[in-house]
């Protein structure tokens, strides 16, 4: 998430990054216009407090690497649960 120090600080022609909740990595745009609450990238409105919004790569990779590993725990907890059962049923 941009903090308020940071926001002060964009403007027109920056690049930001946006990690979006399915993304591999993220993706850098380039702020076209910026207002008090939101900024404008490609046509796109994002709200100044959206936390897929940062204003470091370094962030943004954080970010999307927390989200990574939250799903593959999720995935492997599945496939636990899934050989217990076919181990269940044959066993």
């Amino acid at each position: 998430m941009i903090t308020d120090e940071e926001w002060k600080k964009l403007k027109s022609g920056d690049v930001i990054w946006f990690t979006c909740e399915n993304a591999l990595k993220p993706q850098n745009l380039i702020i076209a216009k910026i207002t008090e609450n939101s900024v404008y990238c490609d046509k796109k409105k994002i709200d100044k407090k959206s936390y897929l919004l940062h204003s470091s790569l370094n962030d943004a990779t954080q970010a999307v690497n927390f989200r990574l590993e939250k799903r593959i725990e999720k995935i492997q907890h599945q496939i636990n649960e899934n050989l217990k059962e076919l181990e269940q049923e044959n066993g």
